[in-house]
């Protein structure tokens, strides 16, 4: 008789909202890096922002990571990285520059002003500055022109219509907090419509795959299910076509915005508890593929069992 393993799953929404506001605002860069799997958001900004190319962005991620001391960062820029310094580019004084560029893609989509920006990143101010304005004039320029559009329809009556349908009024005082909230409403609003409109479908399902899965926890943009896996071929198979229906179809719905049309990839995590000790499970359009690579986690879960025994 094969054995059998209780997993949990974690699907994710990759860089949801911030997907959601490149193609709602309609800003070519933010679109190009949605379109390109290649490029990687955060060294993309970074790299517009500052005027450093890619391969220096990377090099200096590889050697700084997330160090924040501006001395020891320095100093390794100096002694390793000394291009970076001596070209005409702006280099932020407590991060790197693809975490200058990761920053400005979480923080500053919804209208954040620069001092708000150094507080919240204990950052000078001239830097901030300088990451907010090269955020929204380089980076992401059409987001000036989206903020604006959603002022306009605040003005006319306060609503504003996600691509759900979904409507909400905008009642508070007019001003700064305002604005924010009604830029962050459609990007936040979208996401947890897919998942909110997904997760019925999911337990209604009466399949054989699905036969052992169970709802366990929504978190905004990502959704925890429990099940069990049979290990042998079929079994994975199984499990494959469970895992293709829930992240493919029921959590990945055709959105529109401005008359784009687009999707949002989902990433799936597998393993016995939540936190770090998730494995990253290799999600494609072939579905013997995905079965593979839930076989090879299964192996990788069940290897670590005996090393803690």
């Amino acid at each position: 008789m094969p054995r059998t393993v209780r997993v949990l799953w974690e699907f994710d929404k990759a860089g949801a909202e911030w997907v959601v506001v490149a193609y709602a605002a309609g800003d070519a860069q933010m679109i190009k890096v949605c379109e390109n799997p290649r490029l990687s958001p955060h060294v993309h900004t970074g790299s517009l922002i500052s005027g450093a190319p890619y391969d220096l962005i990377e090099k200096e991620d590889a050697i700084c990571g997330k160090i924040t001391d501006p001395v020891e960062l320095e100093e390794r820029r100096r002694d390793q990285l000394p291009e970076l310094l001596n070209g005409a580019y702006f280099v932020p004084r407590i991060f790197t520059i693809r975490q200058a560029g990761k920053k400005s893609n979480h923080g500053l989509n919804y209208g954040m002003q620069y001092r708000r920006f150094a507080l919240e990143n204990e950052m000078d101010e001239s830097d901030a500055k300088k990451i907010c304005e090269g955020y929204s004039q380089k980076a992401s320029p059409n987001l000036p022109v989206w903020w604006d559009g959603i002022k306009t329809s605040l003005r006319k009556d306060r609503t504003l219509i996600n691509c759900f349908g979904r409507k909400r009024r905008f009642l508070d005082q007019w001003g700064p907090d305002l604005f924010m909230e009604a830029y962050a409403f459609i990007p936040q609003s979208t996401i947890v419509d897919i998942f909110n409109l997904g997760i019925p479908r999911i337990y209604d399902e009466r399949s054989k795959p699905f036969r052992s899965i169970k709802i366990k926890n929504q978190v905004h943009d990502s959704l925890v299910v429990q099940t069990d896996i049979r290990c042998d071929r079929g079994g994975y198979r199984e499990a494959a076509a469970a895992a293709h229906k829930i992240a493919h179809h029921y959590l990945n719905p055709l959105l529109e915005y401005g008359g784009r049309q687009f999707r949002i990839r989902t990433d799936m995590k597998m393993g016995t508890h939540l936190g770090d000790g998730l494995h990253k499970v290799g999600l494609t359009d072939d579905e013997d593929q995905t079965a593979r690579a839930i076989e090879n986690t299964i192996g990788e879960i069940l290897s670590e069992r005996q090393q803690a025994a």
